[in-house]
């Protein structure tokens, strides 16, 4: 009794994910953080100066005057994560949030430093991202970029 076995499938290895994309996850959730910390006033009084955030009576005017700011901060924060669950993930739709949600954070950056409103850290944070989010390692882990040949040079089509 021969029977024909068809040999079997086996998948391709996965391989690690890249040492840049952990410190991308990790600046992205400091960054979720520090967006739930400032929507909650958990700020603490001798953090205020380092981080750059208003103080407190500015910030509570602010959340008051405008009731739907809060929520809109703490669904960036949700979106930040979502991103990063993504990316660890493997998914190109992680990393596509992710520069999304960076580019906009760029803008309003943009924005604050030709009004002299600028948070130079925040703004730092957000650069370091995006150089992160560059990074031809995480590109390739997610499927944002095809992976170079041992020789250099991209793959033939």
């Amino acid at each position: 009794m021969s029977e024909s076995a068809s040999p079997p499938t086996l998948k391709p290895a996965r391989h690690r994910l890249p040492f840049t994309l952990y410190v991308l996850a990790g600046l992205m959730l400091f960054k979720a953080v520090i967006l739930v910390a400032v929507v909650a006033g958990a700020t603490l009084e001798t953090l205020r100066p380092i981080l750059g955030l208003t103080t407190g009576p500015e910030l509570t005017a602010i959340f008051r005057t405008y009731s739907a700011f809060g929520p809109i901060i703490l669904a960036f924060a949700g979106l930040v994560i979502l991103s990063v669950i993504g990316m660890l993930s493997r998914r190109r739709i992680g990393w596509l949030l992710a520069m999304v949600i960076t580019g906009l954070f760029v803008a309003i950056d943009i924005y604050g430093y030709l009004n002299s409103s600028a948070n130079h850290l925040w703004m730092l944070l957000n650069i370091v991202t995006v150089f992160y989010l560059n990074q031809r390692d995480v590109r390739e882990a997610v499927g944002a970029a095809e992976p170079l040949e041992a020789d250099g040079a991209a793959p033939a089509a």
